[in-house]
């Protein structure tokens, strides 16, 4: 087998529907093993042992990653087996949200300019991820909606945030506000964004990822008194279980609680 072999792979996983973002991270994923092993016509002790070597959400995310490619080599005939049948994902750790406060947001919105604040506003003022800010669009915005194709390519629409429609006035009413330097008709990557932003997070002295801009959406909604399951259709959850995994509580908001009830 060749990485140009993957190509079927990549087809494969569009035809059952996953989303643009996943395909491209399985299938260089899958590149790396066959770079490294030589061959995916791996046994278990293969298999097995690497996965081993890693813990938390990355050994969950290999064994995802691990699954479809093997699921994809017994549809298609060209195993008998998965070497990880028997592997299983191990304990996630409970992911600890990260928003940023309105101090910090503050900081990251004067030190910026064009695109890269566009993004920062974007995450923070209607929770879109990554790959949805690099494929915004001018159609997907009016004075009242604001409308994203989210996982799965899912159509869901938000209230337009003023703040976004000022930014709209900036930006082209048709096609990407965010256009690939590289390729026409094309836009930006969702890596570009990710990583331009936590290289903007890192020289302020800030830890982590265009995704603590979706923390802050979500928190400052429930900062704000807004009911969970309100916060959870903003942020397009399909369950309030992933949803609570975005809301951050500081100390002095525990405090707070705590002195509310009656003596």
């Amino acid at each position: 087998m060749t990485i140009t072999d993957l190509d079927e792979f990549e087809r494969w996983m569009r035809g059952s529907g996953l989303s643009e973002n996943t395909i491209k991270q399985r299938r260089t994923f899958a590149e790396g093993r066959l770079r490294d092993w030589g061959t995916l016509h791996v046994g278990p002790d293969i298999a097995a042992g690497w996965v081993g070597a890693h813990s938390g959400w990355t050994r969950s995310t290999y064994v995802n990653h691990l699954t479809s490619v093997y699921g994809w080599m017994l549809e298609t005939g060209q195993i008998e087996a998965s070497p990880i049948a028997r592997v299983r994902r191990g304990p996630r750790p409970r992911p600890k949200p990260k928003p940023l406060s309105q101090k910090e947001l503050m900081l990251v919105l004067g030190a910026t300019e064009g695109n890269l604040r566009a993004w920062i506003l974007l995450g923070s003022y209607a929770g879109l991820r990554s790959f949805e800010i690099a494929k915004f669009r001018g159609e997907d915005i009016t004075e009242s909606m604001l409308y994203v194709v989210g996982k799965g390519g899912t159509d869901e629409a938000i209230p337009t945030h003023e703040v976004l429609w000022e930014l709209a006035q900036h930006y082209p009413r048709a096609g990407y506000w965010f256009p690939s330097p590289h390729h026409a008709r094309d836009h930006v990557s969702a890596q570009l964004v990710g990583l331009r932003v936590r290289h903007l997070f890192r020289d302020l002295g800030l830890t982590g990822s265009i995704h603590r801009c979706r923390a802050t959406f979500g928190t400052n909604l429930l900062r704000n008194g807004k009911n969970i399951r309100v916060i959870q259709q903003l942020m397009r959850h399909a369950s309030v279980a992933t949803t609570q995994h975005y809301l951050g509580v500081t100390n002095d908001e525990l405090r707070d609680a705590i002195g509310s009830l009656a003596a």
